[in-house]
């Protein structure tokens, strides 16, 4: 039997996607380990599909420019390290903080198998990999807070790590960067049972429960606001495009009674959570405190090229600050306004690609992708640790919708 290029691009990514999940930082501390080797699948994957000798080609050339311009950055960097380093960074730590680029070079065989006929076997299992990672994570959280066993050490960050939530304190852990695919998958299939008249509770059960999750265990407010974001913007745009406005407005009406009778304390505890007076405060006070320095050695180095590749971890008047709390903005501070501009390019695109379509399209990947990213890019730097597994994704999703619909 002939192996089809697109199965071996699927499995190949399932082992991409299975090593950024932290599934084994249940036994050992792998992250930086699972995105080197993710690197490596991600290159070998890519020259899998060089040599594939009939494949569909990439609508318009702006993301080969993009990837083009996005290594000459990181190359460039790398060269100058010893001229622009700040925190004494050696070359190879330097590329172990930042191998992760290379998982853009999926978006080609990521492409090639939204085009091809497994298309929904491969979006499936990647929503059952997300499901299984959070559920892991829902346990180790579950026995670590009610029950005080700690099964997995490595995916708790710390004692420290907690936040108040119905005036009990409880040790936080974290989503993955696939939470938002597994959102969005979710609500799509909640809405093809609707119009198939095959009501899916289990899809609707998955939609509550990522939410929850990033409400009650990981506690991230700007993941919970972009959830929620998501979810109003995408049964707007469905009730738009529906036959059956008034079922759809109906039940956008009851998840909002839902989601306020079952977490009214929950949604006040995360409102108040933004006051810098709050308990929870002293993050955004700590981050707020640190960017003066910040963007002062940035300005002292070069606003147009940045201060270059640093330790994420930067020590001002005996405060530690981390680079990658400033979110989507430690890319200007690092790459300059040249490297931050050209690291905005997918992000514009989709922008754009989800005004033009929001009223013509049935899609909800690349809304759902472009709200989500945009919100918690204040915190989160999707181009670096883990949260960069996700682009090649969005980008994929992007240009197959744009061949797909001729936007």
């Amino acid at each position: 039997m002939k192996i089809k290029y697109t199965s071996i691009y699927a499995c190949l990514i399932y082992i991409i996607v299975f090593l950024n999940l932290g599934f084994f930082n249940l036994i050992m501390p792998f992250e930086y380990t699972g995105m080197l080797l993710a690197a490596v699948i991600s290159i070998i994957t890519f020259f899998i599909y060089i040599f594939q000798p009939v494949k569909y080609k990439l609508p318009g050339k702006w993301y080969q420019i993009y990837l083009m311009l996005i290594f000459c950055i990181y190359i460039y960097h790398f060269f100058n390290l010893k001229k622009t380093n700040i925190s004494s960074m050696t070359l190879l730590s330097a590329f172990n903080n930042n191998e992760g680029i290379f998982l853009l070079l999926l978006v080609f065989p990521i492409y090639e198998i939204l085009k091809g006929n497994d298309k929904e076997k491969f979006l499936k299992n990647l929503a059952i990999l997300g499901y299984l990672a959070l559920m892991i994570r829902l346990i180790v959280w579950g026995m670590y807070n009610f029950i005080n066993i700690d099964i997995a050490p490595y995916m708790i960050r710390g004692l420290d790590w907690n936040r108040m939530v119905l005036g009990r304190s409880f040790i936080r852990v974290s989503g993955t960067f696939l939470d938002i695919y597994t959102f969005i998958y979710s609500i799509n299939a909640f809405f093809k049972s609707i119009y198939s008249h095959h009501y899916k509770i289990s899809a609707f059960i998955g939609i509550l429960f990522i939410f929850l999750y990033s409400v009650l265990i990981s506690q991230y407010r700007m993941v919970s606001l972009a959830l929620l974001s998501v979810l109003i913007l995408v049964i707007l745009k469905e009730t738009y495009n529906s036959q059956r406005r008034l079922l759809n407005v109906l039940l956008f009406i009851m998840l909002i009674i839902l989601i306020m009778i079952i977490g009214h304390g929950i949604i006040m505890n995360f409102i108040n959570s933004f006051s810098l007076n709050a308990s929870t405060g002293s993050s955004t006070s700590t981050r707020l405190n640190g960017l003066p320095f910040i963007e002062e050695e940035w300005k002292n180095s070069s606003i147009w090229n940045g201060f270059g590749f640093s330790n994420d971890n930067m020590t001002y008047m005996n405060m530690t600050y981390w680079l990658s709390d400033y979110g989507f903005l430690a890319n200007l501070f690092q790459f300059g306004i040249i490297g931050f501009l050209i690291c905005l390019v997918p992000f514009i695109y989709g922008i754009y690609f989800s005004i033009v379509s929001f009223f013509k399209e049935k899609n909800i990947y690349v809304l759902g992708f472009t709200v989500y990213l945009l919100i918690t890019s204040t915190t989160f730097n999707p181009m670096r640790n883990q949260y960069i597994s996700i682009l090649p994704f969005y980008i994929a999703f992007m240009l197959f919708y744009k061949e797909r619909n001729k936007i």
